[in-house]
């Protein structure tokens, strides 16, 4: 089998496997944002807006999403077809994030063929690498609730792009591949705002593999941080001024930049600690959650993984590479800016999938040095997923219903004035 066949192939039985081990999600109603999104509102379901969609004039309109219009477009495109049934939306999205799962294991694979010919330890590390991040607990909320596809579509243009950029082709059309660089980045900032970071992670793809020939990279990176810039710019020049849906802005964190900086790095090794040990996940996180975090913690945590991280970097251009997605995306999701929630499990989603590719390289590295320990590296991988999935299935079976959401929020936060009253609406409702 050729190597293209053999991507190909991996890519197409994590994409399977994904998607059938997120069927129990299909189940589920609408909750969260969607909720106000996809029910009480009619903006999505009403064929006339779409062209103030597609046309990007819905930035100037006081709509929730105004400033993430493919999500819009992505929404409008299911209710054209699903109404108000939410099964037709979670399959969508559980789609979509099969698809980043399977371009994860492409781009492992074909990083990994640059360095050495596609063997069968490479097939099993980008599968693998691939599933850590298909099937981890903190990439449900994004998957089960329709609203928060937009870190999907941001994964997905920014793993095209990078697929592209890693594949390599001696017959390449450079103005082609620059406009699709540039086009992507556009999207990606079009579905979130953490789409800024997209151009970056591109340039980091071709100084990482394509060094050699970064001049010919430029239109494209350039035009990707034109576009970007220019919709961010027009998005908060053309904002409404007396918002219906958004009455007042979010407030810092706190009184000052070092202040802000220091609540934030204890967020970092939350989660951080949720990455490597997901037990406790929340819809809404409460400040409870970091009050156990000391400050001299967080800088000890966040020193330790960034030294573990410049090791890997070191050994592995594969490695280095996730890692520059994982870092790239998480900085826009952060606090530097004031947001109106500051953690959320979908912020993690695009550094997830980054931190897959960091499992695919060293199971990579580890089958090809010690032979002798492949039946362990299996068995012990098999087990990491088996653990992982539990812990999906669970946060699958929260995400199905408000009653199930807001319970098992208020289940971890009982003074959450949110989680009871989402309890509360739900049985309202």
């Amino acid at each position: 089998m050729t190597g293209s066949r053999l991507i190909l192939a991996a890519a197409a039985a994590v994409f399977a496997l994904t998607a059938a081990l997120y069927a129990p999600t299909l189940g589920g109603g609408f909750v969260y944002d969607s909720i106000g999104q996809v029910v009480y509102s009619d903006y999505i379901h009403r064929p006339e807006n779409r062209a103030e969609v597609l046309t990007l004039r819905v930035v100037a309109k006081d709509e929730l999403d105004r400033n993430r219009p493919l999500l819009l477009a992505s929404l409008m495109a299911d209710a054209a077809v699903w109404g108000k049934n939410p099964f037709g939306y979670r399959l969508t999205s559980v789609l979509l994030h099969a698809l980043n799962a399977a371009l994860v294991c492409a781009v492992a694979l074909a990083t990994l063929a640059r360095i050495t010919p596609v063997r069968s330890g490479a097939v099993f590390a980008a599968a693998a690498g691939a599933l850590v991040f298909a099937l981890h607990p903190l990439v449900v909320e994004a998957v089960a609730e329709p609203s928060n596809r937009e870190d999907i579509l941001v994964l997905l243009a920014a793993l095209t792009g990078i697929f592209v950029i890693v594949r390599g082709n001696p017959s390449r059309s450079w103005p082609a591949l620059n406009a699709l660089l540039a086009t992507l980045a556009f999207l990606a900032v079009t579905a979130k705002e953490s789409g800024v970071a997209v151009p970056f992670v591109f340039a980091a793809a071709v100084l990482l593999f394509d060094v050699g020939t970064w001049q010919k990279f430029a239109p494209g990176l350039l035009g990707g941080l034109l576009a970007v810039a220019t919709f961010l710019a027009a998005s908060y020049a053309l904002r409404p001024t007396n918002s219906g849906v958004f009455l007042e802005a979010p407030p810092p964190l706190a009184a000052d930049i070092l202040a802000i900086l220091g609540v934030q790095a204890r967020i970092w090794a939350l989660q951080l600690s949720q990455i490597f040990a997901p037990g406790n996940l929340s819809a809404h996180y409460q400040p409870e959650a970091i009050a156990r975090i000391t400050s001299p913690q967080a800088a000890s945590v966040l020193a330790l993984a960034a030294a573990a991280g410049a090791f890997a970097a070191w050994k592995s251009r594969l490695a280095a590479l996730g890692l520059a997605l994982a870092a790239l995306t998480v900085l826009p999701a952060s606090n530097i800016a004031a947001q109106f929630q500051p953690v959320a499990d979908r912020y993690l989603y695009a550094p997830v999938a980054g931190l897959g590719m960091v499992a695919a390289a060293l199971l990579a590295a580890a089958w090809a040095r010690v032979p002798r320990a492949r039946v362990a590296l299996t068995a012990a991988a098999a087990l990491i997923l088996a653990a992982e999935y539990s812990a999906n299935f669970r946060r699958q079976q929260v995400w199905r219903e408000p009653t199930s959401l807001w319970s098992d929020a208020l289940r971890q936060f009982p003074r959450s004035a949110i989680a009871h009253f989402g309890v509360a609406n739900a049985h309202y409702r």
